[in-house]
């Protein structure tokens, strides 16, 4: 580990780590040549959807859902054979449409300190895929507690949404995309009914030269945010952010585009047809500067008034994972450390400290890059701390960094060795007492993800882990695993504080038909409260998507590789 502000540190060893990105990249053409027919065959196929609905009484009869046992032949055949020879036990309900394993009373609202809410970022809703400026995956608001859950769904063929947020009137404002083509979606949050949409620029001719698979691409508003007045502001595919106002309700006016920043001269320059991605932008906590991140390692600032951009450059980093915004600064994770980054009332961009993490010998089954697979995220006060997973071998380990000066106080081995990674943001917050106040212990969820995915059949080990750090009268720290659930994902899990319950999406059981279940654990416990069927077939496969839980509870929703689930409690 090392603290250095000093810009020039940066830049050592940048050769070496130059010839391992490299390496990485040649070990990777084989893996990636496999799969370059499938990749064509969806790319071509896809094309831009800018459909218009209206609001009206047959709304839901206009959306149309995710066909229901979509099944290639190979699983057919798959599931044939589990029928005969490996029916499924009905003692253990893996394959029945709602198991509860506890009952609602057993979970309850969690005592916490409340994540401040960002002066310039869309109040106490979701309002990017990570739910806040905070990056942590938490919701006030209660999920489904299983009451009589019932499912719907929307579908525009292959495609979903990589973040959903809400704005003020409840709706869904979210970016949708194919493959191909890109449009920010405005949605009735109850039948999914599309109210307005705004076509995004799309991914060119030559993107399948450039080597990124679609499923591991995180450009383009797969990351966005909603501000406080309902303005979706978008990174896009042609390295500009888009501010476009959500329209007002019943008014039957579509998005507007505000305003757009050109920051293509703002990038790593990379020879054609390799291209740098601006994937990130959130704003300044005092409200004049945007931030933004490329996946090349440039982190700067963006004037909103002027659209001046001042910058640095990490150099021979990457950076693969979202970040975090709070009142002092920036947190950032590259391939390499973590940073705090903060600008000087002019834009200007300094480095406060940096803390490198072990990044391991070689990129793990499941993650997109080798470096860690988290984002950044926050807990507590400006002298709380910060929450990002290493990639050490044989096991990885959860970091808790403090905020103020980058020093790592606790470090906690997780999942089994050999079999450890996680490329998934973690939920995390600080317990509070009656009053509120802050107690000194800091929880978080962590789900381990490491397996040879291929897609669209991910295969993770299991493992849903809790881990809390105790900050004592003395200022000692102390890590402890609390508990670990059996449960498999690769998706964006949520935590819901108005519930008390850690909600996760993955396949079922050695079932006939590939079927796809909502797992709610309690966050106390690390019991599965309950499982509730949410489809069978493909169609329902989250791939790595995100939960979210809509502000006026009992409501989630997941994105899937055929587009939108909605997942809501009808009884009281």
């Amino acid at each position: 580990m090392s603290n250095l502000p000093r810009r020039d540190r940066l830049h050592s060893g940048s050769g070496d780590r130059r010839l391992a990105h490299t390496e990485e990249h040649k070990k990777g053409r084989v893996r990636r040549a496999i799969l370059w027919v499938v990749v064509i065959v969806l790319f071509l196929c896809a094309g831009p959807s800018n459909s218009k609905w209206t609001y009206g009484p047959q709304a839901e009869l206009r959306v149309r859902p995710i066909p229901e046992g979509m099944t290639p032949p190979w699983d057919l055949v798959r599931g044939a054979w589990r029928a005969v020879f490996r029916p499924p036990d009905s003692e253990t309900g893996l394959c029945d449409d709602f198991v509860r394993h506890l009952a609602p009373e057993a979970s309850g609202p969690i005592a916490h300190v409340p994540i401040p809410p960002h002066p310039f970022m869309a109040a106490d809703r979701g309002n990017n895929m990570h739910c806040d400026g905070y990056m942590s995956d938490t919701y006030e608001a209660a999920g489904p507690i299983g009451a009589d859950t019932r499912i719907s769904s929307r579908s525009q063929g292959f495609g979903g949404y990589g973040t959903v947020t809400f704005d003020s009137l409840g709706r869904l404002v979210a970016v949708y995309s194919n493959g191909r083509g890109f449009k920010l979606e405005l949605m009735d949050p109850h039948t999914l009914e599309e109210l307005a949409s705004h076509p995004l620029p799309g991914r060119p001719w030559y993107f399948l030269l450039q080597g990124v698979l679609p499923w591991k691409y995180i450009g383009a508003g797969m990351y966005f945010y909603l501000d406080d007045q309902d303005r979706a502001v978008v990174p896009t595919t042609k390295n500009t952010i888009q501010v476009i106002q959500t329209p007002e309700a019943d008014s039957g006016s579509d998005f507007e585009l505000v305003r757009e920043y050109d920051l293509s001269d703002h990038v790593i320059p990379m020879r054609w047809p390799h291209q740098d991605s601006v994937a990130w932008v959130l704003p300044d906590w005092g409200g004049k500067y945007y931030w933004y991140a490329t996946t090349g390692g440039i982190v700067g600032t963006i004037d909103i008034k002027t659209g001046a951009v001042q910058r640095v450059s990490l150099d021979a980093e990457i950076i693969e994972n979202s970040y975090a915004i709070a009142e002092e600064g920036v947190f950032i994770v590259s391939d390499y450390a973590l940073y705090r980054f903060s600008q000087d009332g002019t834009g200007r961009v300094s480095i406060d400290w940096r803390t490198e993490y072990e990044r391991g010998p070689a990129r793990k089954p499941g993650h997109i890059t080798r470096g860690s697979g988290t984002s950044v995220s926050l807990m507590g006060g400006t002298d709380g701390l910060v929450a990002i997973t290493d990639n050490a071998a044989p096991r990885i380990h959860l970091l808790f960094v403090r905020r103020a000066d980058g020093a790592v106080v606790g470090s906690q081995p997780l999942f089994q060795e050999d079999r450890s990674g996680t490329d998934i943001s973690a939920a995390c917050f600080e317990h509070a007492d009656e009053t509120g106040q802050g107690i000194g212990v800091y929880s978080v969820v962590v789900e381990n993800n490491w397996g040879h995915h291929r897609f669209p059949y991910s295969h993770p080990e299991p493992g849903l882990t809790r881990v809390d750090l105790t900050r004592h009268p003395d200022g000692t720290y102390s890590c402890e695993e609390i508990w670990t659930n059996p449960a498999h994902g690769i998706c964006v899990f949520k935590l819901s504080f108005g519930s008390g319950l850690v909600y996760s999406y993955w396949r079922g059981g050695d079932c006939p038909k590939t079927t796809w279940y909502l797992t709610a654990i309690d966050v106390a416990s690390g019991e599965t409260v309950y499982q509730k069927l949410v489809g069978t077939g493909m169609g329902f496969n989250n791939w790595a998507g995100a939960l979210f839980l809509h502000p006026d509870g009992g409501i989630a929703y997941s994105t899937t590789i055929f587009g939108l689930v909605r997942m809501a409690d009808e009884a009281p």
